[in-house]
């Protein structure tokens, strides 16, 4: 397969992937999708690895958005590798980083780098605004302009 080919095989993969995942709540795909030797850079380090620890992260996520969506503003692919911006929407329905369910919709902006072996996605590393999701549910307060003493 060439470069070109296999760009958008695995580019048409992730789209797939987030979907399904996000958009229709099908965790199953995390089955089918991640290689056993899966590695998440940028995993938490209570988070499972290989392919348990997607379906934790998932889980804690959906627990907390039940509604989660996904919205990919830009895709590049170069072979193996494939990158997307994206927004996540949802609303907060349940528990997060200790924050008690607030009712209000959130958005969060994130970067994903994901590595694709074979049609399954080996590496992952991902750049979320957790800063922003953390304003949003009220975890953070906003510091006033100027925030200081004067």
């Amino acid at each position: 397969m060439s470069d070109l080919n296999t760009s958008d095989f695995n580019k048409a993969l992730v789209r797939r992937f987030l979907d399904e995942l996000y958009n229709n709540a099908r965790p199953g795909v995390i089955d089918e999708l991640f290689a056993d030797d899966y590695v998440d850079h940028t995993a938490s380090t209570e988070q499972e690895p290989g392919p348990a620890g997607a379906r934790q992260i998932y889980d804690v996520f959906h627990t907390a958005f039940p509604d989660l969506r996904v919205e990919v503003h830009d895709m590049v692919a170069d072979g193996d590798l494939v990158t997307f911006r994206s927004t996540l929407t949802g609303t907060s329905r349940g528990p997060l980083m200790g924050a008690e369910p607030t009712g209000k919709p959130v958005e969060i902006a994130s970067m994903v780098f994901l590595r694709v072996r074979d049609g399954r996605f080996v590496e992952r590393w991902e750049q979320m605004d957790l800063l922003g999701l953390m304003l949003q549910l009220g975890i953070v307060a906003e510091s006033e302009p100027g925030g200081g003493d004067t």
